[in-house]
């Protein structure tokens, strides 16, 4: 990518400096952005005036690299929070759906002498060490259709496939299970105060609205250091998620950046964080050394660091050490609960501890195999320290998702999540996630009102787990309280922004509640998050053709296709429908006899075909293949009650007597 030395790009509040090759603001502040971050935005401003396929993005800036879309996806992340760009407003970056991205801001081109005063840095002894990084090496390691019923029923190769608004929260029975990661694991450490070790640069107290804590780099090649890099992490994290003051972003949220090379400084910009806390660690025999720093992400400037040197039997000291030193470099004034909360243990046993992480690790995978490991890891954390709270609760955990990913699971699934979750309550009904566990097992239990009562529980004691925001909004939505919902899940998206999952859902409920652009933006974001998922580049699909871009819509669907081909059914069904409202009957009609024979076959879903049969008009048969989809599939009944694919179908007296069958029939 040739740039001519020394040109100035001026656009909205910024100018590029291609010299010194640095970003500011008018006020002559810097704005950190790695090379890629750059290199990303250089190349757009560049070609201001076209459209930018993502393909011919990756080539400017990876020339020598191959690399995933999710890259470029969390580069274009980071420059829209770098410009204060919100869902509903893109003035500087657009998204063209199904092409790429297109730089939307005026440019103006000035010459070397129209560059800013540069500030200068403040930085820890002289040096801020960053490493390099590519905006978006993170990966995300849990799946986003983890919580589409879609993706639940179509493990089940008894069952036909489906493709009707793919919510991200089926359960067997119940709307409340929408999953990014069950779990917000969080893990305290006990022991006794590690003594200070020495300290690297304390250079201001500074009060934060938001911290993300990173998995610690492990500097060892041992697997054991990997795992104690994220147990770190879920460990402070666990311990300052209750903090009114601040709002911490769950594990799910960071786990993503568990693989070095990762700059913190980057993180917190896409993670839309005021603080980002990083550390390395590395374990040689009985003693373990790690370095932590904390940095105001707005000014790249370090707030705190330091570095310990101890037994590993001191692990948990450390852990309280460090979440101590934070809360008091981010100045926040505890109150009594919340000072003995960040002081709670909740095992002093370090080989239940080790097991403990093995099992999060394996947890992780989210695989059958990964998933029958990690059972046997927490069996062996509490057959080590029988108190041990959070891993009955992960256990539960564990039980839950060989259900819900139809894994062959045991026979008696369903009573060892139930042992499991009662005995998490039972040792501490404090734990926010030991309510989570047990609203997901009154929820197999088809109790949904115990179900509720859990999640709001869980929500009291820690309001920053998102996983309890967004299956507490799903729960809101099918009692029929979707202002509630829209609001539970934008909370979660807020906590876990980087989440596909939650990216889609708020998008769903946003169409629910009739705001199809909202929903067109989230679920846009969504789809360039997870851009190999099949479900939620069909959402992106549905959200196109309720804001009427209907050939974007088709080109969706049809790309959606190619991901999964086992789909054909519904794709077909999807485009056709698209075709229909297009006004393109001609189209749709000759397709007709090849879906109602993949339909006949059980190779499409009776849902979508009444979807279909209702955009054609044809409200006996849509009413036909809906009774069909309610006899003999498990629906959500927040799709029955909000989707907007089947308002033609509810002036009529027979949908609302499916409704109320339907929902008799969930209680």
């Amino acid at each position: 990518m040739r740039t001519t030395p020394g040109h100035i790009y001026e656009f909205g509040a910024f100018q590029l400096d291609t010299a010194e090759r640095l970003l500011r603001r008018l006020d002559g502040m810097a704005v950190p952005l790695t090379p890629r971050v750059f290199k990303t935005l250089l190349y757009m401003v560049e070609h201001h005036d076209a459209v930018l396929d993502k393909e011919r993005i990756m080539e400017a800036v990876w020339p020598d690299s191959i690399v995933e879309e999710n890259n470029l996806a969390q580069a274009i992340s980071k420059l829209r929070h770098v410009f204060g760009e919100t869902p509903a407003s893109e003035s500087y970056i657009a998204t063209v759906a199904g092409r790429g991205y297109r730089f939307v801001a005026e440019v103006k081109k000035r010459p070397p002498g129209a560059v800013c005063t540069r500030p200068k840095v403040r930085q820890s002894n002289g040096v801020l060490a960053r490493r390099a990084f590519a905006a978006g090496h993170a990966t995300d390691q849990t799946p986003s259709y983890e919580s589409t019923p879609a993706r639940l029923r179509r493990e089940r190769a008894q069952e036909p496939r489906e493709h009707r608004w793919l919510l991200p929260a089926a359960i067997v029975a119940v709307v409340t299970v929408s999953v990014a990661a069950l779990f917000f694991i969080r893990y305290h450490g006990s022991g006794s105060p590690v003594p200070a070790g020495k300290v690297l640069s304390v250079l201001a107290r500074t009060p934060q609205k938001s911290i993300a804590v990173l998995p610690f780099e492990p500097l060892g090649r041992d697997m054991d250091d990997e795992l104690l890099g994220l147990g770190m992490a879920d460990a402070v994290i666990g311990r300052m998620s209750n903090l009114k003051q601040l709002v911490v972003l769950p594990t799910s949220a960071v786990s993503k950046y568990k693989n070095p090379p990762s700059d913190p400084l980057a993180a917190g910009c896409a993670l839309n964080v005021d603080a980002i806390l990083s550390g390395t660690i590395q374990r040689s025999r009985d003693k373990v050394r790690v370095t932590v720093q904390l940095v105001n992400v707005a000014s790249g400037r370090t707030i705190w660091s330091e570095k310990f040197d101890q037994t590993f039997t001191d692990i948990f000291g450390l852990q309280d050490s460090i979440s101590d030193n934070v809360v008091r470099s981010l100045a926040i004034n505890l109150t009594a609960d919340e000072q003995k909360h960040l002081g709670k243990h909740y095992t002093t046993n370090v080989a239940a501890y080790d097991s403990y992480l093995m099992g999060l690790y394996f947890w992780s995978t989210r695989s059958k195999e990964g998933l029958e490991k990690a059972i046997d890891y927490f069996e062996q954390a509490v057959q080590k320290d029988p108190n041990f709270a959070l891993a009955y609760a992960l256990m539960a955990d564990c039980y839950y998702l060989e259900i819900f990913y139809a894994y062959n699971p045991a026979p008696n699934a369903v009573s060892n999540a139930k042992a499991a979750a009662d005995r998490a309550l039972l040792l501490d009904d404090s734990l926010a996630e030991a309510h989570v566990a047990s609203a997901m097992v009154h929820s197999l239990q088809h109790q949904l009102h115990p179900a509720m009562e859990s999640l709001r529980r869980a929500l009291e004691l820690n309001p920053n787990l998102a996983t309890a925001h967004l299956r507490y909004a799903w729960c809101l939505c099918g009692f029929g309280q979707l202002n509630d919902a829209v609001r539970e899940m934008k909370r979660a998206q807020e906590l876990d922004p980087l989440s596909a999952t939650n990216s889609t859902a708020l998008g769903i409920l946003l169409t629910f509640a009739r705001q199809f652009d909202g929903a067109l933006t989230y679920c846009s974001r969504a789809a360039e998050l997870d851009p190999n998922n099949y479900v939620v580049q069909c959402n992106l699909g549905i959200a196109c053709w309720l804001n009427g871009m209907f050939q974007r819509a088709i080109d969706q669907y049809r790309m959606a296709g190619e991901l999964s081909p086992d789909h054909k059914g519904d794709v077909l069904i999807s485009v056709a429908t698209v075709l229909t409202s297009a006004g393109r009957k001609s189209e749709a009609d000759s397709m007709m006899p090849e879906i109602l024979e993949l339909a006949t076959a059980g190779k499409a879903d009776p849902y979508n075909i009444a979807v279909l049969c209702a955009a054609r008009g044809d409200k006996e048969e849509a009413l036909k293949w809906l009774a069909k989809a309610v006899t003999n599939r498990q629906l959500v009944s927040a799709t029955l009650r909000y989707d907007p694919q089947l308002d033609l179908l509810r002036s009529d007296n027979r949908f609302a007597a499916l409704l109320q069958q339907h929902e008799y029939a969930r209680r």
